[in-house]
């Protein structure tokens, strides 16, 4: 399950454009968030639910690569897959393609884990080890 890639599309809007006319590089974290955000909840897993059973899923490493510029009115896909990584850490793999030449604007690789609310130390509820088979 986890090997499937998410797919999410959308606009670039005027006020995500800088003074160069271009997606301002703050942005394509935010589109990866939202993105990431939507992948975890087609699988189960809802960020509020998981707070409210005592869990904070969270990222601590983020290196991203910048290839080339989305536009105002560009659409793009973002995509997402999950990997685990031990019994303790995911990684998500994301890029960010230009929909009308397939032309990859930014990838990313993120590392995260699960942290227990009550203890402070990294554990994945039942519902994460399941998807990510650990």
């Amino acid at each position: 399950m986890i090997n499937n890639v998410f797919k999410w599309t959308d606009e670039v809007r005027d006020n995500e454009v800088d003074l160069q006319g271009v997606v301002n590089n703050a942005n394509y974290f935010i589109y990866m968030a939202h993105a990431r955000h939507k992948h975890l909840k087609e699988l189960g897993i809802d960020f509020s639910e998981l707070h409210a059973e005592g869990y904070n899923l969270l990222l601590f490493q983020t290196n991203m690569t910048f290839k080339d510029s989305l536009k105002s009115g560009d659409t793009f896909i973002v995509t997402s897959q999950l990997e685990a990584q031990g019994r303790i850490r995911l990684k998500i793999i994301q890029e960010v393609i230009r929909e009308t030449d397939q032309r990859v604007m930014t990838t990313a690789e993120h590392i995260g884990t699960c942290v227990s609310i009550k203890t402070g130390r990294p554990k994945f509820p039942e519902i994460l080890q399941k998807i990510l088979s650990v």
